[in-house]
């Protein structure tokens, strides 16, 4: 089956056009930031679009990146290239004159994958691959198939990092990873066998009929002349990155992974005697990464256990953040909850206390216990998202640009150890204070504060007594206003 121009109003670079004319079963496009990953998949489906019988899907991990990226991109290239294609919201479809199909998908959930357990696709892309996981790309390898004679083609996109960094560099290994015993030059396809001990290489060339075929085609942002020239400023924006997701996103460096040296270096960290006056400190906090462990809980368990942390950072009017002070310890409960009451005594009412809070109902009910304990203070409660590597990332970035000092002191030694050790290092509770800090004074204040005496009453006694909290009665809970014509006591008639 030959395939057909289209009238495209879009002209593809290069890397682009190596990517579209490719007749390898599998293709991986990208490896990096910026290289037209998502509009090559889009242009990639029309290839077959005049044949009545082809019908396309195009995944991505979860639907609001689907319609943000995917979708939004398709109403603008399918229109502008294939004149009476129409699109339905409800069903997430495109279909075109001939009576072909490309369909839009998300597999949000492991089950989903069984969605497609009857459907066949002639094209198969997943966009953002590193979002799925191994056994969804390998079940829906089986949805990627044509009764009708048509050529099946199976695409993805991807940028480095993310929770399947490492399935898909496996399975791409020739080209991604130098120590692979399989090499294969940039974009030079490779036929390959599934054997009962897993895939046989074949070479670049085969007799086998059976035989499948491999290609990665790698596209960085310095191959896209269109986005730099929309976009001027955005390499420059991708090397205020931090150093790992830089050289992901920037270099394409598929052996970039977190470890010890990587996210902080001491060399970045200047240390000074004073931090600049309080008319030029925009902000102050002491952020806590609490533990409850005691000394006594050591020398039972035999383990090193992890610290409760206290870090005070200022942010000044020019953008540079300041390491004042660190509070490290271990303690039970209790203990922990005076110590960072006297902490705070001494930090004194100008600066905030950051708690992180456990999204939990019995973390809601601790971060309660504590904002009562620490009444007078001002509070700033914190969610933290991701894993710890990437809730470090933005403090790593500063901390490269010389934007993170540290006041001298003692704790100097211990901080900066840890900070360079991580994230393999035996303890990362000083990082994990200092990047929930960091985080606090970048983003700006809550406008509501949470009115606790609506649902402070209904925690138990014994609950936030044992946690350390003053034994004193709660508050009762307000009356309603009374309502005309309304007694709690008399039955309607």
């Amino acid at each position: 089956m030959k395939d057909q121009p289209r009238n495209i109003d879009w002209v593809p670079t290069l890397r682009q056009a190596e990517f579209l004319s490719s007749d390898a079963y599998e293709a991986l496009y990208g490896g990096a930031a910026g290289g037209g990953k998502s509009e090559a998949l889009l242009a990639g489906a029309l290839r077959f679009v005049h044949e009545p019988s082809f019908r396309g899907l195009i995944l991505r991990r979860n639907y609001p990146d689907l319609e943000r990226s995917l979708i939004e991109r398709s109403r603008m290239l399918y229109r502008a290239s294939c004149p009476g294609a129409e699109y339905n919201e409800a069903k997430r479809v495109w279909r075109f004159p001939s009576g072909a199909a490309i369909y839009f998908g998300h597999l949000e959930h492991e089950k989903d994958k069984y969605a497609y357990q009857s459907a066949e696709f002639a094209y198969l892309a997943f966009d953002e691959l590193t979002h799925f996981s191994e056994t969804q790309y390998a079940y829906m390898l089986s949805r990627a198939r044509s009764s009708t004679g048509l050529p099946v083609f199976v695409r993805a996109a991807t940028n480095p990092g993310g929770d399947g960094h490492a399935w898909v560099m496996r399975r791409w290994a020739p080209w991604l990873d130098p120590s692979s015993e399989v090499q294969a030059e940039p974009s030079e396809p490779l036929h390959y066998r599934n054997g009962d001990d897993g895939e046989e290489w074949l070479g670049t060339h085969t007799d086998d009929p059976r035989a499948l075929s491999r290609v990665f085609i790698a596209a960085k942002v310095t191959d896209n002349p269109y986005l730099i020239g929309n976009d001027p400023t955005y390499v420059e924006r991708l090397r205020g990155l931090d150093p790992l997701t830089r050289a992901q996103l920037l270099d394409g460096n598929w052996l970039a992974q977190a470890g010890a040296g990587i996210l902080f270096k001491p060399a970045w960290f200047p240390i000074v005697d004073a931090v600049p006056s309080a008319d030029q400190i925009v902000g102050r906090v002491r952020y806590w990464d609490r533990a409850a462990t005691g000394e006594e809980d050591i020398v039972r368990s035999g383990r090193d256990a992890d610290y409760t942390v206290g870090v005070r950072l200022a942010r000044s009017k020019d953008g540079v953040y300041y390491l004042e002070d660190v509070v490290r310890f271990r303690g039970r409960p209790h203990e922990v909850m005076a110590r960072i009451q006297h902490t705070a005594s001494l930090d004194g009412h100008a600066v905030q206390v950051g708690l992180e809070q456990d999204p939990a109902q019995a973390g809601q009910f601790e971060i309660a216990v504590y904002m009562r304990a620490l009444s007078g203070y001002s509070i700033r409660k914190h969610r933290p998202t991701g894993d710890k590597v990437t809730r470090a990332k933005p403090a790593s970035a500063q901390s490269e640009a010389g934007n993170v000092k540290l006041l001298r002191g003692a704790w100097n030694r211990a901080f900066l150890g840890e900070l360079e050790a991580f994230p393999d290092g035996a303890h990362d509770d000083q990082v994990d204070a200092f990047s929930g800090g960091f985080t606090v004074l970048a983003e700006p204040p809550p406008k509501i504060a949470a009115d606790l005496d609506r649902w402070m009453p209904l925690m138990p006694k014994a609950r936030w007594a044992s946690l350390g909290a003053k034994k004193q009665a709660p508050r009762p809970l307000r009356a309603p206003p009374p309502v005309a014509g309304f007694h709690p006591y008399r039955r309607a008639r």
